[in-house]
């Protein structure tokens, strides 16, 4: 006797539905990961842009008046941005996978700039919370973030590039 027809029909179709079953899974998994991966690009993209247009903002130019009030609130609010900025990325970035080599690299750099340059800005900005309206104060806190953004926007660039 032997194994029929209809078996082998029948076995072959199972097993054609196993391979496709496991296949569009796997279709699938690499599509949810590379969107993932996309999704975590546009993020890092999102916040280094925003550092990038802050520290680019200061770089143009901090008013120069410490006796106008409008010059002062104005200074504040570029370096309250770049701060801000600086803090978003942080976030975004202990959360996010990149897997593109020359982009990792990028970003380590943009993270050690940061962490020299940025905790200048951190610590211009308290400093000029607490005591802005002094003159002295006002010109040394424009020198120091000014020179500090230079930095920080080259290497926003470099990892904008990157991506």
């Amino acid at each position: 006797m032997g194994i029929k027809a209809g078996d082998w029909l029948q076995a072959g179709a199972t097993i054609f539905a196993v391979m496709g079953t496991i296949l569009g899974t796997l279709h699938i998994e690499r599509s949810s990961r590379d969107a993932s991966s996309q999704e975590d690009i546009n993020r890092i993209a999102e916040v280094v842009t925003a550092i990038r247009d802050a520290a680019a903002a200061i770089r143009a130019g901090l008013p120069e008046d410490p006796t106008n009030y409008s010059h002062y609130a104005q200074s504040l609010r570029m370096q309250t941005d770049l701060k801000t900025s600086i803090d978003m990325c942080q976030f975004v970035r202990a959360d996010t996978k990149i897997k593109k080599l020359s982009s990792w690299r990028a970003l380590r750099d943009f993270d050690d700039i940061l962490g020299i340059h940025g905790k200048i800005v951190d610590n211009e900005l308290q400093i000029f919370n607490h005591n802005g309206h002094h003159t002295n104060v006002f010109n040394i806190n424009r020198s120091k973030v000014t020179t500090a953004s230079g930095p920080i926007e080259s290497s926003a660039n470099d990892v904008l590039r990157s991506l």
